[in-house]
């Protein structure tokens, strides 16, 4: 019965007319409710058999519902047009008549696509001052006659002189606070990140003779390769060392920095952790310096890593980008900002809250949204 149905049953609106034989189907009543809890009108929904492979595509009503009938013995995915596999529905083979009513929240189409344009917008900006950033240090470089490395080491030196007048030290404050034994630091070592390197070098200088077994990766997103040539997991710019002294750990972190080309603003973060612990040797808590403006580029790749991170999000202002706190609550890790330690979130299930520096965000359909408004 189920294989003479076509691939994708299009149903004109909400109502799904009843098929027959009825006793085949489940009736789906599924409830959408956008972020608010108001009633989700106008989206569409695809849901599809994994055994069958059938979809069958409906539109919400204006109470944000929509009633299709699923054949029965199967688990169907509910999908949107930015959303796969968001959530599962089962229609099971029982005899007789069956219903099932499904409720749940989604952002929505319309303010997905909102949300984007105002990213693409911040994404645009962002790299177009790094770009003049680039510029400008390239040109103070040549005025010194000096090598971009040097420049680098430099550039670090006079930061560190001057961090009391910096006011996002975030890096020592969460250093400090959090004692965690024979870490691994992996650190974005991209330009914009370069207060940050110099408040970890000044940690290093204070702490470096009583921490046992300390490491570093630095990462600079894929060394001087143009940003069309970048490959998702195969980027590159990762480099390690073990502890070696804060000289050592300088030069170090200049010659990682200078390789880097400064192009597009998100970052291979994923790779930087994948690759990273295999250059490692053995170690006992894992910690990861991020830029907050930068998403992660290769997100895709988190199912692949199963080590729990503690993140330190660099450059917080208002929202905190959602794919640092999916890192930490897929690994099982932390998130620490310059005020809060949020060490619960790997606790936290579908549906719930959770607060970061004055904005919430809930775990929908397996990652997290913003539900403060953007």
């Amino acid at each position: 019965m189920v294989s003479r149905l076509p691939d994708t049953i299009i149903v004109r609106g909400y109502l799904m007319k009843t098929p027959s034989p009825i006793s085949y189907y489940s009736k789906l009543t599924l409830s959408l409710k956008d972020i608010e809890g108001g009633p989700l009108v106008r989206e569409t929904i695809w849901l599809t058999g994994i055994k069958n492979g059938k979809t069958i595509k409906a539109t919400t009503s204006s109470s944000g519902r929509i009633q299709v009938y699923l054949p029965k013995g199967d688990t169907y995915t509910t999908n949107f047009k930015h959303n796969k596999n968001y959530s599962t529905v089962k229609s099971y083979y029982l005899a007789g008549t069956s219903k099932i009513n499904s409720k749940f929240s989604y952002l929505g189409t319309v303010e997905i696509e909102r949300r984007m344009r105002i990213e693409a917008k911040r994404i645009a900006e962002e790299e177009k001052r790094l770009l003049a950033e680039k510029k400008r240090f390239t040109d103070w470089c040549k005025k010194l006659g000096i090598t971009e490395e040097e420049g680098r080491k430099l550039e670090a030196e006079e930061s560190i002189k001057n961090m009391a007048n910096f006011n996002d030290t975030v890096v020592s404050a969460v250093l400090n606070r959090n004692q965690w034994d024979e870490k691994l630091i992996v650190c974005d070592l991209t330009g914009s990140m370069q207060p940050y390197s110099a408040q970890l070098s000044l940690w290093y200088l204070l702490n470096f003779k009583q921490e046992k077994n300390l490491q570093f990766v630095f990462f600079n997103d894929g060394d001087n390769t143009p940003d069309s040539k970048k490959v998702i997991g195969n980027t590159g710019g990762i480099y390690y060392t073990p502890s070696k002294g804060v000289d050592h750990l300088a030069q170090f972190a200049a010659s990682v920095s200078s390789k880097g080309y400064e192009g597009d603003c998100p970052e291979n973060n994923m790779e930087a952790l994948i690759e990273g612990i295999k250059l490692a040797s053995p170690y006992k808590e894992l910690v990861m310096i991020a830029d907050n403006n930068a998403p992660v580029k290769d997100i895709e790749l988190l199912s692949q890593f199963k080590e729990p991170v503690h993140i330190i999000l660099c450059g917080v202002n208002k929202q905190v980008l959602p794919h640092y706190l999916q890192i930490a609550w897929k690994t099982g890790g932390s998130v620490h900002t310059m005020e809060e330690d949020i060490t619960n979130i790997a606790k936290l299930m579908e549906g719930q809250d959770l607060v970061v520096n004055g904005g919430t965000y809930r775990i929908m359909g397996g990652e997290f949204v913003a539900i403060t408004k953007l």
